[in-house]
């Protein structure tokens, strides 16, 4: 509670310590009633305001940091030490570099800063491997270009940069060559250094290893289960194990290491138990069973999460299940509380912000729910001499299992909902097939190839069609399952208040004493379930027009909500390897805003930067129809989009001038651009400025509201619409081309009558859009921009000439400072906080 406090400190002061207050208070109060004795009180007050001020101690060591970002796009030297496992993924190596020194033009200086640097060894589009090792613990020297981290920011999106610098980054950078990075090892006396490489060069054996000998999707799985490295698993077989709720499975982290723990325990207790009578004598006198256990599992878990790359959230895992198994050496395994509690305390005391990281929170709360369900039952759980029976046995140890499943399922509902737009409900099911899988085959027949390939210098794993039909078979059983109809449930993200309220309600239910309570906290348990699983759309304004210009970067994407329930997606962003803004963005907006059917999709251009994104919203989004401008591509990002159109059997319909999409209800929404072909036959390949040209520009009507959307229309498209009536009356209009020169027609701009006028482009994008010149010739209108503004939303009353427009960055609470402290700027963050953790807008 103290570090949560804390971490607010800076943007309601005057809140906290009203809160503060109100702690001592309550304590006072539980002191008075007998409830708690006065050093219990005063012990728990004390704690909270050490957690406060180790939040503020701890926020104080990550100043000065001096990177030169001033430099603006010039390369520089940089210099340091690798101090993360290195990631390899297809064609490219990520590693994190603590930089020392950099050299300009004028001269080499100290610096300090994390940097995550991103190496592309090959030529473009090619994948291979490089010639150069790099491993944890190697200083490194590399000539590049660094930035800022930043992402997109969207209503309740994931913001990238944010999540970078959360995690200690203060700068990224990419480089392409097989040449651009010198690396040299740890020096003989770092030996802390040298072990982290030692240890790195063994997970890289057995990568190479299970590279030589895997195919796809079995390789991507083994290398995410045993070694840590996520990046080859394919995006379609990570969303199976999601729509399954079995996504846990493919990443190294505490059920993992659980499942070896718990493997290994038992079977070492079993074989010890069944030892001839004189020699478990003997050993008695020493040990018990259980203590052998326990050292026989600290090696293993030690060594997997070595193995792992030995990541943050492994080795909060590993704490645990430490913690736990000393309980049991001492003889207080059922403590599991007392041991989740100080696992937490470590944690936190290593890294405060542990307590905002998904990791950390989906594992603590999974178990704590197991705890208190355990807790709660622990008459039907007592220790009792286990029945000779198998079947008994079988029956005892799937009852527990269920349980567990089901509390670890329903404890982390909310934290799932929220961070993947998910209910997964067939988890419950799933997990009883595929942990079992994974926990007696997959990771010990994964970790014993590991060891035989490190101790006997092999280049191929052992046994390598077992492993690789082992992992097909997985891959297989939960591709099936995800299949099941209603398994890829989404949902809107909850407010953080109704989340707060379920594990209220969920704590109520399991600890209080008294059945009215319960039955009525399970009663709100449910009613917050069934909510959450029917995400309604927002029914409160159903007489409003809403437009979304979503941050998508360096590309277009607009989401029209009418007043009749009808929504329109104009455009869907890019789409590269490892980023999709049709999955990442486009896709949990929608799911935000209780979408789930699209009436019109809207294509206006063939180019990545616009249509890349649509392939996944059309796969897994209900679509009435689609539109284009009848332009086919030969390029991959075409292609993909074209294959999604035919597996969901829509048809292709041209968006020629004049075509009236909508033309009944309260908006009209109809073409202005391409203008029809002489043959009404659809067009091929075209060079860039003629397919700007032929962007479908739309005009959408909405009672005393007309936006203009003109997608990448340049200056003849332009010219060739200055008269339309519908480019008079537009109250609104897109920028064309995300501000570039070439898309600058002034007669045009001198046309519009529109007071708002919107571009959407990528921050600090290499095209310099949206250009100074473009901006200066639309500054008699008001100006809302993406790259500086995130999203932008407008909000029109169909009877109303007003629009309310907000900004994504207007949402966010904003640092104060005593210099210039006043309640009325505290307020306003506590309106913002109050829009986003109880209203979710």
């Amino acid at each position: 509670m103290g570090l949560l406090l804390g971490s607010w400190l800076f943007f309601l002061p005057l809140t906290i310590l009203i809160l503060l207050v109100i702690a001592a208070s309550a304590l006072t109060w539980s002191e008075n009633k007998t409830r708690v004795s006065g050093k219990q009180g005063l012990i728990l007050y004390a704690c909270i305001l050490l957690g406060v001020g180790y939040w503020l101690l701890d926020a104080g060591k990550h100043n000065g940091v001096d990177l030169p970002f001033h430099a603006g796009q010039r390369e520089m030297t940089l210099s340091g030490v690798v101090t993360a496992p290195v990631e390899h993924g297809p064609g490219r190596v990520t590693m994190v570099v603590a930089v020392e020194s950099v050299e300009q033009d004028t001269g080499s200086r100290q610096v300090r800063g994390n940097l995550r640097l991103t190496w592309l060894p090959c030529k473009f589009g090619d994948e291979c491997e490089p010639d150069t090792d790099v491993f944890r613990g190697d200083r490194v020297k590399v000539r590049a270009r660094i930035r800022q981290p930043f992402g997109t920011r969207n209503p309740g999106g994931f913001d990238y940069g944010a999540y970078l610098r959360d995690r200690g980054i203060h700068a990224v950078a990419f480089v392409r060559g097989p040449d651009r990075i010198q690396v040299q090892p740890p020096g003989v006396f770092d030996v802390e250094a040298r072990v982290w490489s030692q240890i790195d060069r063994w997970r890289n054996q057995v990568r190479q290893a299970a590279i030589a000998t895997l195919r796809q999707p079995a390789r991507g799985l083994f290398l995410g289960m045993i070694v840590g490295e996520q990046n080859d698993i394919h995006p379609d077989v990570r969303d199976d194990f999601m729509t399954t709720g079995t996504v846990h499975i493919i990443s190294i982290s505490g059920s993992h290491l659980g499942l070896l723990a718990f493997v290994s325990f038992l079977g070492v207790r079993g074989m010890t138990r069944r030892m001839p009578a004189r020699w478990l004598e003997r050993l008695s006198c020493v040990l018990t069973p259980k203590q052998l256990a326990v050292l026989v599992t600290i090696p293993m878990v030690l060594f997997y999460t070595l193995l792992s790359g030995a990541h943050v959230a492994t080795v909060r895992s590993l704490l645990m299940i430490l913690l736990y198994l000393f309980a049991v050496w001492i003889g207080h395994e059922r403590q599991i509380l007392i041991a989740l509690g100080i696992a937490a305390l470590f944690t936190t005391l290593s890294d405060p912000k542990a307590i905002y990281d998904l990791s950390f929170q989906l594992s603590y709360v999974s178990v704590l729910a197991i705890a208190l369900v355990f807790r709660w039952g622990k008459s039907d759980f007592e220790e009792e001499e286990m029945p000779q029976s198998v079947m008994v046995r079988l029956k005892h140890w799937a009852k527990q299992y269920a349980l567990m499943t089901l509390a670890a399922t329903v404890g982390t509902v909310p934290l799932v909902a929220y961070y993947f737009n998910q209910v997964a409900w067939l988890g419950i099911f799933a997990n009883a097939v595929v942990v079992p899988l994974v926990g007696l085959l997959v990771v010990p027949l994964g970790l014993g190839a590991s060891m035989i390939v490190l101790l006997g210098g092999l280049d191929q794993l052992p046994f390598g069609w077992v492993h690789q039909e082992i992992m097909n078979g997985l891959t297989s059983v939960v591709g099936m399952m995800a299949t099941v109809p209603g398994a890829k449930w989404h949902v809107a993200s909850p407010a953080i208040f109704a989340m707060a309220g379920f594990y209220l309600c969920l704590m109520v239910a399991l600890l209080s004493q008294k059945l009215a309570l319960r039955v009525i906290s399970g009663s709100a348990l449910i009613l917050f379930l069934l909510w959450w699983v029917w995400s309604p759309r927002n029914v409160f304004e159903d007489d409003a027009l809403r437009v979304t210009f979503l941050d998508v970067g360096q590309g277009d994407a607009t989401v029209l909500e009418l007043p009749g329930g009808e929504t329109i997606l104009v455009d869907g962003g890019a789409a590269y390897e490892r980023w999709d803004i049709g999955r990442m963005v486009v896709g949990p907006y929608l799911w935000d805003q209780g979408i789930r059917r699209l009436t019109h999709v809207i294509a206006t251009h063939p180019q990545l930067d616009h249509v890349g994104g649509l392939s996944w919203i059309i796969a897994n989004f209900e679509i009435d129809h689609y539109w284009s401008n009848g332009i086919q591509r030969t390029n991959r990002f075409y292609q993909r989009l074209h294959d999604a159109l035919e597996k969901k059997g829509l048809v292709e319909r041209i968006a020629w001038e004049g075509e009236a999409m909508i033309k009944e209800g309260p908006c009209r929404l109809v073409s202005l651009n391409p203008p029809l072909a002489e043959n009404g036959s659809t067009l091929h390949e075209l060079r860039g400025h003629e397919l700007n040209n032929l962007s479908v520009v739309l005009s959408v009507t909405c009672g005393k509201h007309s936006i203009l959307l003109t997608a990448d229309a340049e200056v003849e498209a332009l010219t060739r619409l200055i008269h339309h009536p519908l480019v008079k009356s537009a109250t609104v209009v897109k920028i064309p081309h995300h501000g570039a020169k070439s898309s600058l027609n002034r007669r045009w701009i001198q046309r519009l009558d529109a007071e708002t006028a919107v571009v959407s482009a990528g921050r600090r994008n290499r095209y310099g859009h949206p250009a100074p010149v473009v901006l200066r010739a639309y500054d008699h209108m008001n100006i809302y921009r993406t790259d500086s503004g995130g999203a932008i939303v407008l909000s029109m009353k169909l009877d109303s000439g007003d629009s309310l427009i907000r900004r994504t960055t207007d949402r966010k609470p904003v640092p104060l400072e005593l210099s210039n402290y006043s309640p009325g700027r505290e307020w306003e963050n506590v309106s913002r906080l109050w829009r986003i953790w109880v209203r979710n807008v």
